[in-house]
């Protein structure tokens, strides 16, 4: 038997390590295990369960990750969320206020007036845009909305050079 020494000078005697068996009896691996599992037959049951609860902890865990992510999306990126909605709600309103006016011909005395009433939804959405370009997104669900934002914002006509810049430099990581 092999001896040797280890630490103060105790005997101690190697143990050889038990074999593992990690395919099922019986199965082709069994009788040569250097010989890959045929293709066309299929796994073992224990085999088939091992991976059938492997797929169902990796689904769970998946979905807890993600949940936890949304929770720590709205944590980090809750004010800047709120911006977009806001900026989505006020260029809604304006687009739904600018069908009613194009029904005016410009020459009607009635055009102005309702004009000058649209432009307090103008003035919000132009805010809640310049607000959500200050806000730095912090996960990636923060930058799909301001990705979000510039798009509907490249509708408007508007500048968009701060926000497009904000959103840049959130990608990049650059203060």
């Amino acid at each position: 038997m092999n001896e040797g020494r280890i630490g103060a000078g105790a005997p101690t005697r190697l143990i050889p390590a038990p074999r593992l068996h990690l395919v099922e009896p019986g199965s082709s691996m069994v009788s040569n295990p250097m010989r890959a599992p045929d293709p066309n037959q299929p796994p073992p049951a224990s085999v088939a369960a091992r991976q059938a609860l492997a797929s169902h902890i990796a689904a769970v865990l998946f979905l807890e990750a993600v949940e936890a992510g949304s929770d720590k999306a709205r944590e980090l990126d809750g004010e800047l969320f709120g911006c977009c909605a806001e900026a989505a709600c006020a260029d809604r309103s304006a687009d739904a206020f600018m069908d009613r006016l194009d029904a005016l011909a410009e020459d009607d005395p009635r055009f102005m007036p309702a004009l000058e009433a649209a432009m307090p939804l103008f003035d919000a959405y132009a805010a809640a845009v310049d607000r959500a370009a200050q806000i730095p997104a912090r996960t990636p669900e923060g930058l799909r909305e301001k990705a979000s934002l510039l798009l509907l914002h490249l509708g408007t006509g508007q500048d968009h050079t701060t926000l497009a810049a904000s959103l840049a430099r959130d990608i990049t990581g650059r203060a």
